[in-house]
């Protein structure tokens, strides 16, 4: 899959420079376009704002807005200048150790932004009706969102989460709601851990990597996204005990090597419950491993391999309810071992001639009497 990355977010937050308030606030009395460079407590909302919020001009400083709201004016800042970022909340470009805390964001570009730096948090902050993001990290490392939300993203890539090149990101216990493009975005980024979070009516994909790899996404809730899990591509990473109902498809791995799909719940897919490899374009992955997943009542296939993945395997899995088969394998390059079709459509297990057939797949109350199809079935 090609990046789809927004030219426009790029243009405003890789640009590496930053339209910057000319006020220097002090204690909490803090203006619209201010930098702060010491510890700070808002004492009142900051309403339509033409411009940037707040900006951070130090390492080391928290920045608490106490229960209140950071509001722009919900358009974009005309007559910014070339390389630099206008219209963000909260803005960070390159300091340490900053905190941004308890309140809400609304109505900027971007809502909140971590770019250049290491060991921030942004914690317990609502971030909604942005244009391109709630939360943006670039380039950011060691950092932590937690318990916060970027909701309602209104661009028509508009996502609630974007990380761009970040490393050791922790997401924990956050919500990414009602964005018209992605809940969660990662974009060459590595190593990081997506945790109890809830992805919900995302228009385009719950969360959808492009590039990276070392992921480890556990726990997580996602509900009625244009999609579920995408990795397009992404590698080695882990995908671990999460719950996707409904959805165009529950985990796709179009490109990528080494990861590991294991225990998850998927439930009413629109088309296939797990899938590796797509058709158009002709993609596949290589040696993921696809243990022990339940996949109910996709209206296509629970799981299908696509003829370009290679060396896969798929073990312990259960494909109930299917519209058509409960597994599709096209890669003769598959492994199959100890998988359970029950009461899908088609076949229980349909596939091609060569499949490695490591036995004890079970298939019984499919459609089609043979029940399995170039493996055997009890």
């Amino acid at each position: 899959m090609s990046k789809r990355v927004s030219l426009a977010i790029l243009a405003l937050v890789v640009a590496g420079c930053l339209a910057l308030g000319t006020g220097q606030a002090s204690a909490s009395h803090v203006s619209c376009g201010d930098t702060i460079t010491t510890d700070t407590k808002l004492d009142s909302n900051l309403t339509n704002c033409p411009n940037n919020g707040i900006v951070i001009g130090a390492n080391n400083v928290r920045l608490d807005l106490n229960g209140h709201r950071i509001d722009g004016d919900g358009t974009p800042f005309a007559g910014c200048p070339e390389n630099e970022l206008c219209d963000g909340g909260v803005v960070n470009d390159g300091h340490d150790g900053v905190t941004v805390v308890h309140g809400s964001v609304r109505e900027f570009a971007l809502g909140v932004l971590v770019g250049n730096a290491r060991h921030n948090g942004v914690l317990r902050i609502s971030s909604s009706r942005n244009r391109f993001a709630g939360l943006a990290l670039v380039r950011a490392r060691r950092s932590l969102v937690r318990n916060s939300s970027g909701d309602g993203s209104t661009f028509r890539e508009g996502d609630g989460l974007d990380l761009f090149e970040s490393h050791h990101i922790r997401v924990l216990h956050s919500s990414f709601r009602h964005n018209v493009h992605i809940g969660i975005k990662p974009i060459g980024s590595t190593n990081s851990l997506i945790k109890g979070n809830l992805l919900a009516h995302n228009g385009d994909e719950g969360m959808l990597m492009e590039g990276g790899e070392g992921f480890r996404i556990r726990h997580n809730r996602l509900v009625r996204n244009g999609g579920g899990i995408t990795l397009g591509p992404g590698s080695r990473n882990v995908i671990t005990r999460n719950r996707v109902f409904r959805g165009h498809e529950g985990i796709r791995i179009e490109k990528g090597h080494g990861n590991l799909v294991a225990h998850n719940v998927i439930v009413h897919a629109r088309r296939v419950g797990i899938r590796l490899g797509i058709k158009h374009p002709l993609l596949g992955g290589a040696h993921n491993v696809v243990r022990r997943n339940r996949v109910s009542d996709s209206r296509v296939d629970g799981f299908l391999v696509g003829k370009k993945d290679r060396h896969s395997l798929l073990k312990h899995n259960v494909a109930k309810g299917a519209g058509d088969d409960g597994f599709d394998v096209q890669s003769r390059s598959t492994t199959l071992t100890r998988n359970r079709a029950v009461d899908n459509g088609d076949l229980g297990i349909e596939a091609i001639p060569g499949v490695i057939d490591r036995g004890a797949n079970k298939a019984h109350g499919n459609g089609d009497p043979r029940q399995c199809t170039h493996v055997a079935c009890k």
